[in-house]
């Protein structure tokens, strides 16, 4: 673990990054993932991470996060041509515990376009090194195309059940068969087994561990049962199980050392 915090902490990128958490599939854990590596990335860096809400439809991310937010990403949207600073930006944001920023949705919006999730990631990543960013269930999407083009790692979070583990294919193969960019995050994506503390079926984790080897994913990594999670309320850092910190801490080290090669090979 020391090794995993040394490794987020000192490194060190030439430009913002970005990270995509996605599953078409719903009820898998996107939004509390992307709200617990952006913690450990927030507070192991100092601050310096923003997740951003990119689903074409309005998410959770505002629900799960912390504190009340009284504006978001259609505020950010309608008023970004005005935004002149970081005091300026301050206002459309959840300040998390962990230190992250948080821009999810308030209320009801308009459907997210891909020229929006470009142009919200274009504006922080003037003020934030990095961008965790929330998508949605529809991977053919305007909006989750636009995130595709700002994402430097992409990160599969699972569950051991058929529809879970057919969702992660489902969006493999389409990333595959866009090429390019989106066909190389597809071979260096990061799957994430979260565990909810529903039994899990021998077969069906074999199927997963057949799905997984199938898809040529180098990175699997795993997150424990915790019951802050399974609340499905506020997600506060500071509340989570040790085994859980840890597991997060791991798998954000993975990410960042994703980065880093994905960062070297574009150089």
């Amino acid at each position: 673990l020391g090794r995993c915090r040394s490794l987020i902490r000192l490194s060190t990128w030439p430009r913002s990054v970005g990270i995509l958490v996605a599953n078409p599939k719903g009820g898998v854990g996107k939004t509390p993932l992307s709200l617990l590596v952006a913690a450990v990335l927030a507070n192991i860096r100092g601050g310096g991470t923003i997740v951003l809400e990119v689903s074409d439809d309005p998410g959770a991310l505002s629900v799960r996060a912390e504190g009340p937010a009284a504006v978001g990403v259609a505020e950010l949207l309608r008023d970004i041509d005005e935004i002149r600073g970081a005091g300026q930006l301050g206002g459309y944001i959840a300040q998390q515990s962990s230190y992250a920023a948080v821009i999810g949705t308030v209320g009801d919006r308009e459907a997210l376009t891909g020229e929006g999730v470009q142009r919200m990631a274009a504006l922080t990543d003037t003020y934030y090194p990095v961008r965790v960013m929330d998508s949605g269930n529809q991977p053919t999407s305007d909006a989750f195309h636009g995130a595709l083009e700002v994402t430097d790692v992409l990160v599969i979070p699972v569950l051991d059940a058929l529809d879970a583990l057919n969702g992660a294919m489902q969006l493999l193969r389409h990333l595959h068969k866009l090429g390019g960019r989106a066909a190389e995050l597809a071979r260096t994506a990061i799957i994430v087994r979260m565990h909810d503390g529903r039994t899990e079926d021998a077969e069906v984790r074999a199927y997963a561990d057949q799905l997984v080897e199938t898809a040529g994913i180098g990175a699997v990594m795993h997150v424990p049962f915790d019951p802050h999670i399974a609340e499905r309320t506020t997600l506060s850092f500071g509340r989570l199980q040790p085994a859980t910190t840890a597991a997060i801490t791991q798998l954000t080290a993975a990410i960042v050392s994703q980065l880093n090669a994905a960062l070297r090979k574009a150089e």
